[in-house]
C-alpha cells in the first residue's frame, strides 16, 4: 500500500503541468523588481487584466502577499471579467 502510494505520488510529480506561463512570467518579473527594490511596472493593471480570471487572482495573491500591491482591493467583478486582448498582444 505505501508502495502505490509512492508511486501515484511521483507519476503526479511528472504529470504535465498546465500552468500558465504568462501567470509564471508575470510572477518572475514581480519578484525581480521586489528583490531589486524597484517598484511594478506602469502597466501591470493592463497586463493583470489580460490573464484569465484564475491566473490573474493567483498573481494578485502573489502581489499583495509580498507587498508589491497595497491600497484598495479589487471588486468581484474586475477580478472575474474576461481576460482582455492587451495592446502588447496586437
Amino acid at each position: 500500500m505505501i508502495v502505490a502510494l509512492l508511486i501515484s505520488a511521483a507519476l503526479a510529480g511528472d504529470a504535465p503541468s498546465t500552468v500558465s506561463t504568462a501567470r509564471d512570467a508575470l510572477i518572475q518579473e514581480a519578484t525581480d523588481h521586489l528583490l531589486n527594490g524597484e517598484p511594478l511596472p506602469a502597466d501591470i493593471d493592463a497586463r493583470l487584466m489580460a490573464l484569465p480570471p484564475a491566473d490573474r487572482i493567483e498573481v494578485l495573491i502573489f502581489l499583495r502577499r509580498s507587498g508589491m500591491i497595497t491600497g484598495p482591493g479589487w471588486t468581484a467583478d474586475r477580478l472575474l471579467s474576461p481576460a482582455t486582448i492587451g495592446e502588447q498582444q496586437k
